[in-house]
C-alpha cells in the first residue's frame, strides 16, 4: 500500500519563505484609521520586525505572522487592540 501524502496548508511570505502550520492569523479590524495602522507598523518596526520577512497582510487587511513573531510582538499588538483570529 502506498504511503499517503499528508497536505498542508500552506503560507508563502513576501520573501518567497514558506509558512505551514505556526501562523498566526490577526484582526485588524479594530484600528480605527490608517494613523492607527500606520502607528502599528511603526510600533513593529522598532522592535525589529520587518513586513515580508516577520509579517504580511493578505487581502482582507489581516496579518499573518509566525507564532514566534506573534509572542515576541504580543504586548503591541493587545495595545492597537488586535486580536488572533485562529485560536
Amino acid at each position: 500500500m502506498p504511503a499517503r501524502k499528508s497536505h498542508k496548508p500552506y503560507l508563502t511570505s513576501s520573501s518567497g519563505r514558506t509558512l505551514y502550520g505556526n501562523v498566526v492569523i490577526l484582526d485588524t479590524s479594530e484600528i480605527s484609521d490608517f494613523t492607527d495602522y500606520g502607528g502599528l507598523l511603526c510600533e513593529f518596526k522598532k522592535a525589529g520586525v520587518r513586513d515580508g520577512d516577520s509579517f504580511q497582510a493578505d487581502n482582507g487587511g489581516d496579518l499573518l505572522m509566525p507564532s514566534n513573531v506573534y509572542k515576541k510582538c504580543i504586548h503591541i499588538l493587545k495595545k492597537f487592540k488586535v486580536k488572533q483570529v485562529n485560536l
